[in-house]
């Protein structure tokens, strides 16, 4: 199991930066655990990956450890700075209103992440941008739970990978379930 260490060069928020990611507290591609571990399931280009994100005991600015399993996770742990937000650079935040520019200060820690993975981002939106909150949620972890797969390594029960993307192609969202349109 290969793993990587990360050190963020100033304040850092681990749940905020993560959190984004995540959809509805039920959601199974994406799990914060009680102890602050991040659990993540993904499908990168080079297979299924299942990530361990940890920050250890002093969580407020210190290492942050990735452990990946599956043929993803090489890649996987590359991509870990960029998915943690090391690209984002808040000190060229510009705001030119007073409500937007008192924002970084009230969320002091958090960066912008990047997964790199178009279909496993748009998905989710489309849904967001056609149902309610809660309905999306309910109707991500289905997708998932029907149509997703078994995670590599030891990811938590009911954890799954995210379905290929042409096998989302021809569901529709029936009010209840997905279903394939006939013929």
């Amino acid at each position: 199991m290969p793993s990587r260490t990360w050190e963020p060069p100033a304040p850092y928020d681990l749940a905020r930066t993560l959190r984004v990611l995540r959809r509805g507290r039920g959601d199974p591609a994406c799990r914060q655990e009680p102890d602050g571990t991040w659990w993540r399931c993904s499908r990168t280009p080079d297979g299924p990956v299942t990530l361990r994100i940890s920050d250890g005991p002093d969580s407020v600015g210190g290492r942050l450890t990735g452990t990946a399993w599956g043929p993803g996770a090489d890649l996987a742990l590359d991509q870990l700075p960029t998915l943690l937000g090391a690209d984002d650079e808040p000190d060229t935040f510009r705001p030119r209103h007073r409500v937007v520019a008192a924002a970084p200060r009230k969320r002091c820690g958090l960066r912008l992440s990047r997964t790199g993975l178009v279909m496993e981002s748009l998905v989710p939106s489309v849904l967001e941008q056609r149902i309610t909150t809660g309905s999306v949620h309910y109707a991500w972890r289905r997708l998932l739970n029907r149509y997703g797969e078994q995670p590599p390594g030891p990811a938590p029960e009911g954890m799954r990978i995210p379905p290929p993307s042409g096998a989302s192609r021809g569901l529709r969202w029936t009010g209840g379930d997905y279903a394939f349109p006939p013929g």
